[in-house]
Order: C-alpha cells, then sequence, then structure tokens
C-alpha cells in the first residue's frame, strides 16, 4: 500500500517576521532549520512537537522539544526508539514527563511500526503496542486523553481499521472490535498524523474522504463525514485534498483544496456542522482564498473560534475567525507557519523554523483571539451605556449583520443583529460584544455588566 505522508513542507529558514499577534520562543534544538513537523498542545503550560530537517527533508530525524511553563522554556532531546530508520508520526503529552510517540518504518509498504512511552520527560523511550502484520499494518496516530487513556490508530488489518485503547497507561492494549468501527471502503486507509482530537472525541480522516468520530475515547466509531457527496473524495491527493477542525463534539469544519497539475492550489470550499456531523452546509467566507494555501487549521476548543495557518513559503501567513468559519482577518503575511494549535484564546502555538539552539522554532499567541481585533477602523461607532445594567446600545452609519456576546474565553453565548444587545440575563462580569458589519468589517468591544 502507498502511504502519502503529510509532513512535507517547503524549505526554509527562520524568518524573524511576525505580527503583533505571535511572539518568537526558542524551541531549543542544537541543529539550525529544524522544522516543527507535529505539534500537540494538552493545556495552557503543556506542549510537545517533534521536528523535521528543513535543509534536507529526506533526512530522518528523531527530536522533540517540550515545554511545561507555556512556552517560557523549551526542552528538546532525542526520539530513541532503537532504530534510526524508523520516522515519527506524531507526539502527545500530557505532562512534562509523559508522552507517547508513533514510529514506523516508511521504508516498507507496510508502515510497520510500534507506540513509544516515556515517563521521564524524553530520557528513555520504551515500545508498547506494535503493528506487525506483514502486508496490512500501517501505524498513523497516537493520541493521549490522559495519562491513562490513550489510542493508537492504523490501518485496516484483517478487513477492519486497527485500533487499539488502554486506560492504564499503556500497561495493557485492547483492540477495538470490529462490531464497535463502520467498515473500510475497498483499499481505505487513513494518513500519518491524520487526525484531530478534543476532549474525549477523536476523529481521523481517510482516502476516500470519510472522517471517522468517536466520542468515548475511541471505543465506538461513526462515520462524521462523507466528503464524495462535496467531490472530496481524498484527504490527500495531489490535486483534491481537505483537512479538518473540532471545537467539540457537535461543532466542526471541513476544508476542501484543489490544486492544478503544477501542484498550485485553484480553489477553496469550507464545509461545517453544528450537529455532530450530520449536516455538512457549505459555508460562505471571506478572507481567505485558495491562493492563501491554507495547509492547517484548529478551532480554540468549545469555541467558534478558529486559526488557520500556511506553510507556503510565497504565501505563508495566519488568519483567525471569531464566527466559526465565515469571517477571516490576517494575523500575519508572508510567515510560514508550520501547523497550529490552541488550548484557549489566550493560548495558541504555532510551529517555525530555527536558526539555533537559542533563537526561533515557535511562535506564540501574545494576545487574547477574541478581544484582537485588526479590522480596519470603524467610525462613527459608539457602544453605550458601558458599564451597563442591562442593554446595550449600539450607535453607528454602517449597517449590522449580526451581534455576537461571548465570555473571556471566547465561548459565545449569545447571537443577535439588531442595534441593542440585552444582557439583563448574564451574571455580573465583563463579556465582549463582536459586531459584523454588512461590509465585512467588525469591532469587538468589552463590556461590564453590574
Amino acid at each position: 500500500m502507498k502511504k502519502i505522508l503529510l509532513s512535507a513542507f517547503a524549505l526554509i529558514v527562520s524568518s524573524s517576521a511576525f505580527s503583533q499577534y505571535w511572539s518568537t520562543q526558542n524551541t531549543g534544538f542544537t541543529t539550525a532549520s529544524r522544522g516543527i513537523s507535529g505539534i500537540e498542545v494538552f493545556d495552557a503550560n503543556t506542549a510537545w512537537a517533534f521536528a523535521y530537517d528543513g535543509v534536507t527533508s529526506t533526512n530522518n530525524i528523531q527530536e522533540f522539544t517540550k515545554t511545561s511553563n507555556g512556552g517560557t522554556t523549551w526542552t528538546s532531546g532525542a526520539i530513541n526508539v532503537g532504530n534510526p530508520a524508523l520516522t515519527i508520526t506524531n507526539i502527545s503529552g500530557v505532562s512534562d514527563t509523559t508522552a507517547w510517540v508513533g514510529a514506523l518504518l516508511s521504508t516498507s509498504s507496510d508502515g510497520l511500526g510500534a507506540v513509544y512511552k516515556t515517563v521521564n520527560g524524553g530520557t528513555t523511550w520504551t515500545a508498547q503496542q506494535s503493528f506487525s502484520t506483514v502486508g496490512e499494518s500501517y501505524l498513523n496516530f497516537v493520541h493521549a486523553f490522559d495519562a491513562n487513556n490513550v489510542i493508537v490508530g492504523g490501518d485496516p488489518e484483517n478487513g477492519e481499521f486497527e485500533l487499539y485503547t488502554t486506560s492504564n497507561g499503556g500497561s495493557s492494549w485492547t483492540r477495538v472490535i470490529a462490531a464497535n468501527v463502520p467498515n473500510p471502503n475497498s483499499g481505505e486507509y487513513g494518513y500519518n498524523a491524520g487526525y484531530y482530537a478534543v476532549g474525549n472525541n477523536i476523529f481521523f480522516y481517510t482516502n476516500k474522504g470519510r472522517i471517522y468520530k468517536s466520542i468515548d475515547k475511541g471505543l465506538n466509531w461513526t462515520i462524521a463525514f462523507t466528503g464524495s457527496t462535496y467531490g472530496l473524495t481524498d484527504f490527500g491527493s495531489a490535486t483534491v485534498s481537505g483537512d479538518m477542525a473540532w471545537s467539540d463534539a457537535s461543532r466542526g469544519i471541513v476544508i476542501k483544496k484543489n490544486y492544478n497539475t503544477a501542484g498550485n492550489p485553484t480553489a477553496l470550499a469550507i464545509y461545517r456542522t453544528t450537529d455532530g456531523g450530520s449536516t455538512w452546509p457549505t459555508v460562505t467566507f471571506t478572507g481567505i482564498t485558495a491562493a492563501n494555501n491554507i495547509t492547517d487549521i484548529t478551532y480554540v476548543p468549545g469555541t467558534n473560534i478558529l486559526v488557520a495557518t500556511s506553510s507556503s513559503q510565497t504565501s505563508g501567513g495566519s488568519w483567525k475567525s471569531l464566527d466559526n468559519g465565515s469571517t477571516w482577518t490576517a494575523l500575519d503575511t508572508a510567515v510560514q507557519h508550520l501547523g497550529v494549535r490552541c488550548s484557549d484564546a489566550n493560548t495558541c502555538y504555532s510551529g517555525g523554523f530555527n536558526t539555533s539552539a537559542t533563537t526561533g522554532g515557535m511562535f506564540k499567541s501574545s494576545q487574547n483571539l477574541a478581544v484582537l481585533d485588526i479590522n480596519k477602523a470603524i467610525n462613527n461607532l459608539s457602544i453605550y451605556p458601558n458599564p451597563t445594567k442591562g442593554e446595550v446600545n449600539i450607535k453607528t452609519d454602517k449597517k449590522i449583520k449580526s451581534t455576537t456576546v461571548l465570555d473571556l474565553s471566547g465561548k459565545v453565548l449569545t447571537i443577535g443583529s439588531s442595534e441593542t444587545v440585552n444582557l439583563n440575563a448574564f451574571t455580573k462580569g465583563t463579556y465582549l460584544v463582536k459586531i459584523e458589519f454588512a461590509d465585512g468589517s467588525s469591532k469587538t468591544e468589552k463590556i461590564i455588566k453590574d
């Protein structure tokens, strides 16, 4: 079986240009031009990432970096899995000491490999569940929900997707029974690191344009997206591909990208679900185009806030949406971002390239996504009274499209469209009111409820 690895990025060294939203952090990799091949953010303080060679991409790199203090310091190290030929698929850490990686023999048509665990911060790595059926097994991802509950997933073996779970940190693993997983289509397989997890929910996509979904840490699965309905017949082909992100079990987004024979993006479509995948209406969106070449997308968990990034050398950058993918604004431009993940509206990380052990390699958010407003200035706008005991009035020369009230974490509380926002039902505190106008501009203001 031929597999397409998703960790192939354009080669470039670190750029010092970044916007007011991103600050740079030092990954600690001792070799220059190390790029972030994948990152997983466990909480606001804890994140693990692994590297690839930004100069010679064919070099097989087994290195990680981690932070347990919100990126103030990053500590790098070797992922010593006993075989330098094994390719790291992804990394998933739950603390400063404990993490798992998937490792496979990518030179094999089978991708035979195993999941490895460290309990001493990456000093040593111990093999746990293996994928060993010649001619079929292919390890795709490992994800830790917490220190005890972990799932590792692979391609179909013996006619069913090969998925194993543990509830004791990997001391023992149990294969998910066939009855709990929808049958694969003929020739269907997943992709390296082609998954997304939030809370107890996990999703993976396939070369048949389908998304598999579990809301109970991988024990039971359903089909949440059938891409052939939307012309997305493969999440990873050269002519059409896709990506996904999920805010929770109900809210998710899929982007579809079309490419010409030269590999240049020609079309971008967005589909959105708010009912767990039962329906996927097409999103009418502004602020991003196919030319931006979006390569990764993520939600702030539990909110309608999205961040998208591009790893393109020529059209790189990052964008945010506060309204579940309808309106996008640039956070920065012409900066190469190698993936993005957020733990909350204040904490997002995006991979980059370092120039030395003490310079660069990681971007971290420096402002709250829900507060930051980089749209063009809104003239002749007043919001009063503030503080308020109940109603807030909006006076503007522009036509209002919608008004959204959010809490400080970015969670949407109510949506309206009038010039009066009613906060009578809310407790005392500080809220955000986002006003979207018919011309595509928007303004977000803090409102205090007395």
